[in-house]
Parts: structure tokens; C-alpha cells; sequence
């Protein structure tokens, strides 16, 4: 390394030199320029790197007389850790839009962050801290020189979202148009172009859209359409989640979740395995498996612990031992990693070591897994498991319909409702709420039901509160439930303190006895509940069997939960009919007044006929309006369909009045 550093600022009407031809001239040619006071600038930096870098640069300001265009300081390049303080003198320098030349070597570090010579150079900080293990230094020192147009810099972030590094979530089109905007090799050449071949057509599109917005996007605007862009797919991701809590709209999650998944999501990934399970009407769970496949590879520790099930249950394609035995490897060595990574992070945070953070009590023991057989009961059983509320809601209409092959089980129901209720899903607290009023699958309690139901109405459902026919003096007590269960992570235990727990433990809940077994048996989590310990037997995927539709649970016509969800996915319908005496009463109205009017000559049979079935009419409408789950369009429909009858009684009462008139 040189011992003299030239500094010295180029005029702003100059271009930025991109040579090193092109650095020397300039120099030269500012070298020569006419004697001046000294910049006020060189006076800025040199008190800039004395105080952050004490010792480092010898450094003479002078007086008056230091009228030179260019300014020489020395560099003390004995002490072994001179390479931090001298990146920071250049950055210092770049903050000031200075040049730093070192005549020995002939290297220009230029003002905008540019070495002609060797542009890897202003990277070469964020290597050794990548090198170091220090990835948000290094994440942070590549977008500061992406930002200034480096190509190293710009193909490091690439390949970050590429391939998840450096503490950053994956994204797809984003690693290909920075890898290609940055190739300076051939080697960076090759594999940009072969990264960029893999995409579809389509794909191939978006990404060459994505590149020309970057390269007309200067300094941090480049930065900030990478982090919007990153930003969008994260949102995608929250909204879908918050979007399937409401089944109705679950179309709508899936339609943001798989292109997600397909730009490198881990989490869209590891869901949308579970929605092409139970999302539509023909199971794929090969589907399943590839997409797991996909989030565990992208390191997300819970698919990694699915997949090792799916090899050994034959979810999605043959049995195999030894991928199961290397995914729960992988995934209990990600745990203790990060258990290891919480207790340093808790150590350094901690005086003399001793931990400040409250202790939690001990996570309760896994339940024992207990297989039905059935994938199409067994995968969402383990997402459920994992506090997935769909799944949760999907296993609850199995049970309380007996659906795949196993028996109505309406206190394993309630408990599966309760799960997702508690999760915000809205579907399953209107459920719920059926389940309390009625008493199906434990105690029931009317104000907690109009509660449930109330909560299910602010969630999102179609019921409609004015149905509860609330009094005035209960709407008080009635809103402090909804309060109550409405707190994060308190709905089951707000039912328990009422005494509205299923008459069953509730899922999920430890066995601490069987638990034991297991271990001192030397089973696989995935192996716990089998009584006789053998190692599962390889399961063929099996397909869903068709079920009956099962009877409304209740006399209010509500959504028959998966089956409207199966159709709406289907035919795109928003809501469900549920045949009631409503709907019998008007369609009779209709039909008689038609067969009145074609058939009967106006009299008095006439006359009262048209009046009773006005009112059986006027009864169904009235009856018909309770569907909450109706469309517009259908209670359209509805009016003029009871308007018919209903103008013939009208007709029929005035004709009768005219007539009691006339005999009077």
C-alpha cells in the first residue's frame, strides 16, 4: 500500500470518469488548475477520519499558504489494522463527493464510489463481513454501492434473493434482473444467463419489465423499487392469510398465494401445500409434496418436519426411509441452531450474564399422533396441529359431519372450532356459535352464542346481527363477551372459565404418559400413538371420498361450511340454499296464484283463494329474507317472486271491501 494519498474534488461540470485513462486525465488536469485557498471540503474530511480513525492519517492543514487545487496526507500503514480506517477515509470522501488517488499504485477512489482499476474494490468491506458471518454489515455495504451503480454489488444482492443469503427472503425475479444487470465476468455472465433461462415465458417478461425500471432508476430510487417490490410479496403473503380466515373468499387467497410461492416465499410455499389438499375438490397431493419440498429446501424449519411425515406416511409418492431420516435431521439441527443463536443474543443482552427475560413456563408435551389412514384427514390433522386455522376449521366439518371415512364427532368438532375461532377464522366462530346455542359437543350458553356470532358478523361472515334479536338489556353483557373472546389467544380459555369446553380435551392437549412411552420407546415424533410401536406402514394417497350433504345444524339457514366452500371454488357462488318452510311457503304462494289466475273465473273462490295465499306468500317472503348468506341478486329474485301473489291479495282485499260495501 502507497504512503500518499492525493485528495482532491472534481468540478461539477466534469463527467465521472469511468477509465483509469480517463481518472488520470482529470487529475492531471486539476492538478494544474489555478492556486487556490484550500477546500474547505479537505479541511471537512480531515477532521471527519481524525476523529473517527485517532492516529491513522498524518494529516498537515496548514495555513494561508496552502493554496493547492490537489491535497497529499500519509497514511501510517505500519499498524496491522489500517484496512477499516482507510475504507472509512474513502467513505468519508464519498460523503463529500471527493477523490482519494494513490499515485504508487495508480488506483483512483473516486468521489461516486467508482474504482476504474478494480471495481471490486468499495466491495471489498462487505466481502469480509459476509466472509465474517456479519450478513447485515455485508447486506447493508452492497445496496450502499448498488445504489452507486457497482456491478459486484448489484450481482451480490442477486444472488442473495436468489438464494436466500445474507439473512434475506427469497425473490426470483428480483436475483434475475439484478444478476443480470451486474454480470462484469464471463463467469457472472454464464450463470445470470442460465438462472434467467429457467424462467417461463411469461416470467421471462416480467423480469425484462423489472430491469428497465432499475436501470432508469438512479441511486437510492434503485433501492427503494427493490424494496417495494420485496415488500408487495410480503404483503401478498399477510393478506392471503388474513383472506382465508373468511372461506368465502379463499379463491381470492389462493389466486395471491401461489404466485408467492412461485417467486420464492418459503411460508406461501409451505401453505399453499395445504391449499392444494383441501382447497378443491380433487386433492393433488403430489402438488403438496413438491411444494413442501420447495419451502424446505428454502429452509423453513416446519416443512422441513412435514416432508420428513410425507416420506414416511407416502404422502404425494413412495415411502422413503432415508429422506425422512436426513428432513427431521435437518430440521431438529435448525432448531438447536436457533436455540443456540436466542440464548447468545439473551447472553449479550444480559449484565454478567445472568438472563433479564421472564421465564416462561414449559411448552406442554406433543399429543400422540394418531393416523386415520386417510392423507386427506392426516396432512390438514398436522397443519392443524401446527396451529394452521383452515386446517383447523377444514378437520372441524369432518367431525361434525363424519366426513373421510370417520365417525361424527361433535365434541372433537367444537374443540376444532374453537382452535380456528381463536385464530380470527369466521366461519368457524359463526360454528361455533351454532355449537354453544344448541349444546352440540358440550354446554350450551344463548348470550356467549350471540356473542360468537356477533364476533363472527365483525370477522367477515354474512350472518347479520339483527337476527339475534339482542334485548336492550342484555346487549351490554353481550358486547363484554364479544370483548372477552375477542383478545388474542383467549376465545378457549374465556370458553373454559364459562364452562363451555368440549366435553373432550381439546386438541393438541399433552399426554404426558403416552409421550413417555414414546420416547423411552425410541419412536419418531411421527410415530407416537401407535399402541404397538411398529413403524408405519406404507399409506397409498387416497382420494376424497364423496359425502352426503349433511342437514343444517340449525333452524337459521346458515353456509353448510366445506361444501359451500368446495362449490364457491367451483362455480364461483357466494352463497348456499338451505331448503326451509320459508322457501316452501313461497314457492306454494306463486304457484297457486298462477294455477288461480290460469284456471279460476274472478269470484268469490277467486277472491279468498288469492287472499290465503297471499298471505302464505307474504309469510315466505318474510321467511326467505332470514337467508343472510343471500346474494342481491338472489333477494331480488326473492321480492319479485312474492309480489305476485302479494298484488293479487291487495287486488283481492279491495274487491272484497268494495263488496261488503255494495251488500251494506
Amino acid at each position: 500500500m502507497s504512503y500518499t494519498i492525493q485528495i482532491w474534488e472534481k468540478p461539477a461540470d466534469w463527467p465521472w470518469p469511468t477509465t483509469k485513462a480517463e481518472a488520470d486525465a482529470q487529475y492531471e488536469r486539476a492538478e494544474a488548475g489555478p492556486q487556490v485557498p484550500m477546500n474547505p471540503k479537505f479541511t471537512a474530511w480531515a477532521k471527519a477520519v481524525e476523529q473517527r480513525s485517532p492516529g491513522f492519517w498524518d494529516i498537515y492543514l496548514g495555513g494561508p499558504e496552502m493554496t493547492d487545487p490537489t491535497w497529499g496526507v500519509g497514511i501510517n500503514t505500519r499498524a496491522s489494522d489500517w484496512g477499516a480506517p482507510f475504507d472509512d477515509g474513502w467513505e468519508q470522501a464519498v460523503r463529500l463527493g471527493l477523490n482519494l488517488y494513490d499515485p504508487q499504485s495508480g488506483v483512483h477512489y473516486l468521489g461516486n464510489g467508482d474504482a476504474p482499476e478494480e471495481p471490486d474494490l468499495p466491495v471489498q468491506r462487505a466481502a469480509r463481513a459476509r466472509k465474517a458471518g456479519d450478513d447485515a454489515t455485508a447486506w447493508a455495504e452492497y445496496r450502499h454501492w448498488a445504489a452507486r451503480g457497482n456491478p459486484h454489488a448489484l450481482y451480490a444482492l442477486g444472488r442473495a434473493l436468489r438464494f436466500g443469503t445474507m439473512g434475506q427472503r427469497r425473490h426470483f425475479d428480483l436475483a434475475a434482473a439484478l444478476q443480470l444487470m451486474g454480470v462484469h465476468d464471463a463467469e457472472t455472465r454464464k450463470d445470470a444467463q442460465a438462472f434467467y433461462g429457467r424462467f417461463p415465458e411469461q416470467a421471462k417478461e416480467r423480469v425484462q419489465a423489472l430491469m428497465v425500471r432499475l436501470k432508469a432508476a438512479p441511486g437510492e430510487q434503485l433501492l427503494r423499487i427493490v424494496d417495494e417490490e420485496r415488500k408487495a410479496v410480503d404483503d401478498a403473503v399477510a393478506r392471503c392469510e388474513q383472506l382465508a380466515l373468511y372461506s368465502r373468499r379463499r379463491i381470492e387467497a389462493t389466486d395471491a398465494l401461489e404466485p408467492a410461492a412461485a417467486q420464492g416465499h418459503e411460508v406461501a410455499a409451505f401453505l399453499h401445500a395445504l391449499d392444494v389438499v383441501i382447497g378443491w375438490e380433487q386433492p393433488n397431493y403430489e402438488n403438496a409434496r413438491t411444494w413442501c419440498q420447495r419451502a424446505a429446501e428454502w429452509d423453513y424449519e416446519p416443512a422441513k418436519r412435514l416432508l420428513a411425515v410425507m416420506h414416511e406416511r407416502g404422502w404425494g409418492g413412495p415411502v422413503d426411509t432415508q429422506q425422512t431420516a436426513k428432513w427431521n435431521a435437518a430440521a431438529q439441527e435448525q432448531r438447536q441452531q436457533a436455540l443456540k443463536k436466542k440464548q447468545a443474543q439473551e447472553a449479550s443482552e444480559s449484565p454478567g450474564g445472568l438472563s433479564l427475560a421472564p421465564m416462561t413456563p414449559a411448552a406442554p408435551a406433543p399429543a400422540p399422533v394418531v393416523w386415520t389412514g386417510n392423507p386427506l384427514r392426516d396432512l390438514p390433522g398436522w397443519y392443524a396441529r401446527e396451529g394452521d386455522p383452515h386446517a383447523a376449521f377444514h378437520l372441524g366439518t369432518s367431525d361434525e359431519h363424519g366426513r373421510y371415512g370417520g365417525p361424527v364427532n361433535l365434541a372433537e368438532a367444537r374443540a376444532w372450532y374453537a382452535q380456528a375461532a381463536e385464530a380470527g377464522h369466521a366461519d368457524a366462530t359463526y360454528n361455533l356459535g351454532t355449537f354453544v346455542e344448541s349444546g352440540k359437543g358440550g354446554p350450551k350458553d344463548a348470550m356467549v352464542a350471540k356473542a360468537l356470532f356477533m364476533l363472527a358478523n365483525t370477522r367477515g361472515t354474512t350472518m347479520q346481527i339483527a337476527d339475534l334479536r339482542i334485548k336492550p338489556q342484555d346487549q351490554g353483557p353481550v358486547r363484554a363477551v364479544v370483548t372477552a373472546l375477542r383478545e388474542p389467544g383467549r376465545l378457549r380459555a374465556v370458553l373454559q372459565e364459562r364452562g363451555l369446553s368440549p366435553s373432550i380435551a381439546a386438541p393438541g392437549a399433552s399426554s404426558s404418559a403416552a409421550v413417555a412411552g414414546a420416547v423411552a420407546a425410541g419412536l419418531s415424533a411421527t410415530e407416537w400413538g401407535r399402541a404397538d410401536g411398529a413403524p408405519a406402514a406404507p399409506v397409498a394417497p387416497a382420494r376424497a371420498q364423496p359425502s352426503q350433504p349433511p342437514s343444517p345444524s340449525r333452524w337459521r339457514s346458515r353456509v353448510d361450511d366445506e361444501e359451500e366452500e368446495d362449490d364457491g371454488h367451483r362455480h364461483g357462488a357466494q352463497s348456499s340454499f338451505s331448503l326451509h318452510l320459508g322457501h316452501v311457503a313461497l314457492a306454494i304462494g306463486v304457484a297457486n296464484a298462477v294455477l288461480l289466475i290460469a284456471f279460476f273465473k274472478p269470484g268469490a273462490s277467486f277472491r279468498m283463494g288469492m287472499f290465503g295465499l297471499g298471505l302464505v306468500a307474504a309469510f315466505g317472503a318474510w321467511r326467505t329474507a332470514r337467508d343472510f348468506d343471500w346474494s342481491p341478486l338472489a333477494r331480488a329474485v326473492v321480492a319479485v317472486l312474492a309480489a305476485v301473489p302479494m298484488v293479487g291479495m291487495a287486488v283481492c282485499l279491495g274487491l272484497l271491501f268494495k263488496a261488503v260495501r255494495e251488500r251494506g
